[in-house]
Formats: C-alpha cells, sequence, structure tokens
C-alpha cells in the first residue's frame, strides 16, 4: 500500500465497563485501507465486527488506541470537518434501510444531498441518475412502506452514492434479503468495486460479498486474528442468486467456525466502591445523551426545513398548473374533405403569477370497435417550445384527417373523438424551478364528413329545421 491510507487504525480498542469488568469488543486493531480499495471484515456474530466498523466512520469514540480518516484522527477533526465528511465523503449503508417513511424514493437521496450543500436541480439529477442505476426508478414516487426489503435497501444504495463518496461503509447489506435482492446488492457493490474510485468496507456473514473484496480480514473476540488477512481474487460480477451456498466462492465453514468450548466462569468481584465507578459514569451518560439530543434536534429542524421546501414548491407548482391555468377545445372546424383542425387554448387565470408551458404534445383517436384507434396529426411545433401564457388566450391548432371505414356512433351520424393534450408547466422561461406535468383528455362527437345534414337529422329523428353542429363537446370519460 503507497501514500496516506483513506483508513487506517494504530492499535484501536472499545472496551464497555460491566459488573463482570470491562469487554473489550474491538481490542487492538491495526488495519489499513486503501483509496478505491474492497475490505470485508467477516467473523463470528459478537466478534466485534460492527464496531469496528462504527470507529472507522468516527461514529464511535475509541477508549484506546487512534483511528485516522484521510490520513488525520477522528478526535482531532473540527465538527465542521466531520460534518462535511460524513455527509459528502462517507455513504452508510446499515442492515436496515433507515430510510425517511414520510418521503418518496426520489426525496430520500436527495435531501442528504441537499444536507450536504448540493444544488437541488444537481441533486435531483444525480438522485434519478442512481435510481436509474439501481433498477428503482420506476418507483421514484413510492414511500418505504410501498417497497419491499430490497428495494428499500437498493433505494439506501443509491441514497449512499449519490453524494459521490470516496467510502462506503456497509454493514450486513444482504442481511434478510432473498436470492434475488441479494444477487443484486452483490452486482451492485461489485461494479462500485471494478470501478475503482470509491473504497469499501464491508462487515458481512455472506460468502458472495466477501468473494467481491480485494482483502477479508478475519475477527474473533475483538481482534484480527493471526494470519487472517487474505487477498481475494476479482471475480466478475454475480448475474444471479448462487443456485447454492455450496457453490459461492468461500466456503460457509470459514465463516462460523466451530464455536469454542463453553467454560463457566464466575462474576469478577469489583475492586473498587461503586461510587467511584457509578458517579463518573452517570455524568457522562448523561452528558453524552445531552450533545445526542442536541445534536438530533438540529439535524431533525434543517431536515423539517429542507422538506417543508420541497412541499411549498411542489405544492405551489401543481395549484400553478392546475387551478391557475384553464386548458380546453375553442373550437373544430373543417380542412379538407375528411380533414380537421380542433384549436386548443390555454389561459392564466391569474396572469400576474409568471407560467411557462412546454408544449402541449397532442393526440387524436377514434372509437371503432369499442377501442381507440389513433390518427395521424400533423406536425406542431408547440411540443417543443416554451411559452409564456397570459391572460389572452394562447391557441395551439391540432390538424388530423378521418380515414375510411365504419365507426362507432354513439349519436348516430357522429363519431366519437378523443383529443389528448400533455404539457409541462413552470414558473420560469428556461425549463428549471419547480415543474408540473399536467394531462388532459378532451372528448367529442365530431359530425360524419359523409352524411349530408338532412341525413343525420332523419337518422336521429329530429325535425326539418333542427340544428347539426359539427361537434358537440361531451365531458371527460
Amino acid at each position: 500500500m503507497t501514500g496516506i491510507p483513506l483508513l487506517e487504525t494504530r492499535n484501536v480498542g472499545l472496551a464497555y465497563a460491566t459488573d463482570r469488568g470491562p469487554i473489550r469488543a474491538v481490542d487492538d486493531v491495526t488495519i489499513q485501507v486503501a483509496a478505491g480499495e474492497c475490505v470485508a471484515i467477516c467473523g463470528r456474530s459478537g466478534s466485534g465486527k460492527s464496531t469496528l466498523l462504527s470507529l472507522l466512520g468516527g461514529l464511535a469514540r475509541p477508549t484506546s488506541g487512534t483511528v485516522l480518516y484521510a490520513g488525520r484522527p477522528w478526535t482531532e477533526l473540527r465538527a465542521t470537518e466531520i460534518q462535511a465528511a460524513r455527509a459528502g465523503g462517507i455513504g452508510l449503508l446499515w442492515q436496515e434501510s433507515v430510510l425517511l417513511p414520510g418521503l418518496t424514493a426520489l426525496d430520500n437521496v436527495v435531501l442528504p444531498q441537499l444536507v450536504a450543500g448540493h444544488p437541488r436541480e444537481a441533486a435531483c439529477a444525480r438522485a434519478e441518475a442512481w435510481l436509474t442505476r439501481v433498477g428503482m426508478r420506476e418507483r421514484w414516487d413510492a414511500h418505504p412502506a410501498e417497497l419491499s426489503g430490497g428495494q428499500q435497501r437498493r433505494v439506501a444504495l443509491a441514497r449512499a452514492l449519490a453524494t459521490e463518496p470516496r467510502l462506503i461503509l456497509a454493514d450486513e447489506p444482504t442481511n434478510d434479503l432473498d436470492a434475488l435482492a441479494e444477487a443484486e446488492i452483490v452486482r451492485l457493490l461489485a461494479e462500485i468495486r471494478e470501478a475503482g474510485t470509491t473504497a469499501i468496507v464491508v462487515v458481512t456473514h455472506d460468502p458472495a460479498v466477501a468473494a467481491i473484496a480485494d482483502r477479508r480480514l478475519w475477527m474473533e473476540r475483538g481482534r484480527i486474528t493471526d494470519g487472517s488477512i487474505e487477498a481475494v481474487p476479482r471475480p466478475a460480477p454475480p448475474i444471479g442468486p448462487p443456485a447454492s451456498s455450496s457453490s459461492a466462492t468461500v466456503p460457509l465453514q470459514a465463516f462460523e467456525p466451530a464455536a469454542p468450548e463453553l467454560v463457566p466462569q464466575a462474576p469478577a468481584v469489583a475492586t473498587a466502591p461503586w461510587r467511584r465507578t457509578l458517579v463518573p459514569f452517570a455524568l457522562g451518560l448523561g452528558v453524552a445523551a445531552a450533545a445526542i439530543a442536541g445534536i438530533d434536534r438540529l439535524v431533525a429542524r434543517r431536515q423539517e426545513r429542507v422538506v417543508e421546501t420541497i412541499r411549498e414548491q411542489r405544492r405551489l407548482a401543481e395549484e400553478m398548473a392546475l387551478q391557475d391555468l384553464r386548458a380546453d377545445i375553442d373550437d373544430i372546424a373543417p380542412d379538407g374533405p375528411d380533414g380537421f383542425t380542433a384549436t386548443l387554448f390555454l389561459e392564466n387565470f391569474r396572469p400576474e403569477r409568471p407560467l411557462h408551458v412546454l408544449g402541449p404534445a397532442t393526440g387524436v383517436a377514434v372509437q371503432r370497435d369499442g377501442r381507440w384507434e389513433s390518427l395521424t396529426t400533423g406536425a406542431s411545433q408547440a411540443a417543443r417550445d416554451i411559452r409564456r401564457v397570459g391572460a389572452d388566450r394562447l391557441l395551439i391548432p391540432v390538424s388530423f384527417a378521418l380515414p375510411a371505414g365504419p365507426y362507432d356512433e354513439l349519436l348516430r351520424g357522429y363519431i366519437h373523438v378523443r383529443i389528448s393534450a400533455s404539457l409541462v408547466v413552470g414558473d420560469r422561461d428556461d425549463g428549471t424551478g419547480d415543474l408540473f406535468e399536467r394531462s388532459d383528455a378532451y372528448y367529442v362527437y365530431l359530425r360524419d364528413p359523409r352524411l349530408t345534414e338532412d341525413a343525420i337529422r332523419a337518422a336521429n329523428g329530429w325535425g326539418a329545421k333542427a340544428a347539426v353542429p359539427l361537434w358537440i363537446p361531451m365531458p371527460a370519460h
């Protein structure tokens, strides 16, 4: 390993005081992780793997030794430097996805980027790109409760990677997943490892996850055991779930060695009066609890402000698109023997508020044999332009021709026609800001140009002087 390691521990340890004496969750561990390297930490449950991962990320404070991130001890970094490192330099992936339940998948991926100081437009674009890469783009608007465990884990992975971190810390990323979801997470981690730009430290019992690592570290009773650092060949990323655990690259018995013989031990006898340990412990616990509570409140307030801002912007965009903008058919006129031109209009009920539209993209269909058949429409520049909508009506012509053949007649002599229009509404003329997509469908009865007015009157039993309109608007259905 050349240069300064991205992560390094020097004789680091973490011990907890108990009535039986100190419990060393991590004991005298020295490791190095290079930039772009993938390291798997393996061992039995309770061997200290997750505690070591917390120490590496600066989430836990060691009781002995030193943990360095990018060459500097966590204990020497200022609060702003720690916040910046965790917000943008480190991506965390835990056994539970820890997605915010009140936010959609997209917002869950956007929010950490906003906290890290990224512009909202760039954060949204990056979130969409990562959701696409993990196969969750089609579920961008789903809340965590609407997603499976594997889908939540993929969204959490997109969230961890959206800030383009230098380091990923993953704790049992495939735990409690079915074989297909597990294989998908392994494939994504393998792709990140192959890119070589992000270091990965992963705690795992899963042979498939360990197989993608450059090195495996084996832990037992808080220590890295002798001869446990093992170089691993670089296999191709897995395509699907393994046929069975026996076909994995790493044998299962290496992950779960036989447990040592259980030897009963008598409780340790405390050598100091209880006041000497209980009082400092209680004071320290109170200070730590107050500090954690204060940090939680600050983070919660910031998240609430960000989320409330996003909701308010979306509410205004939706109000502008659905309440301020009126859209409908202005008129339909003949255009040749079998052709027509339908003119749609857009109108801003609140012209003092800027309102711009992209589109609309339009389509026309007729009903035949109980089904809608799309017609070819004339090319329209409207679908490609961004235009301001004011108090005066903005007119959009849509030309179409009726093909030969019978049609469904809900009213004798009239053809059932549907005209659809989709547009994007925003408050800026450059297509940025908060956008809302609106789709409308208009239904009309259009007089069959092959029939005379007298023939239509006779077919419907109308009087000789009854009006025979060219088109009759119908409510949406």
